[in-house]
């Protein structure tokens, strides 16, 4: 095997901590990462996609959110790193129990870019 052939690894925990996070405007977040790929989020995408126990039955998987309940006026008003693995949103609706992985997040980008791989 030469050189050139190295096995893909799989991202170490460094390499998915953002290196940025911005409120890009009142209903975009943007995260920048560290292999310098700039990921934006409308806020309510991040709401409807909660990942806690409360937004997704632990059980069946199944989303409790319906289309249309998150309102356009959602906001979040503390975003806090937890460890070095995850995102925490404090929201406007008073919801805070969701912790976002940042494995997640990347997956969630909503660039141009991001939306054409995921739709491929």
């Amino acid at each position: 095997m030469g050189m050139s052939e190295e096995p893909k690894k799989k991202m170490e925990e460094s390499e998915m901590t953002p290196s940025d996070v911005k409120q890009v405007d009142e209903s975009t977040l943007g995260i920048t990462w560290p292999d310098g790929h700039e990921s934006v989020y409308p806020v309510k995408l991040l709401r409807e996609k909660c990942p806690c126990a409360h937004c997704i039955d632990e059980w069946t998987g199944e989303k409790k959110i319906k289309p249309g309940m998150i309102p356009d006026t959602i906001r979040p008003l503390k975003i806090k790193a937890v460890g070095l693995y995850a995102l925490q949103f404090d929201w406007n609706d008073g919801h805070s129990t969701g912790l976002y992985p940042y494995e997640l997040l990347r997956r969630l980008c909503q660039c141009g870019e991001c939306k054409t791989q995921n739709a491929a």
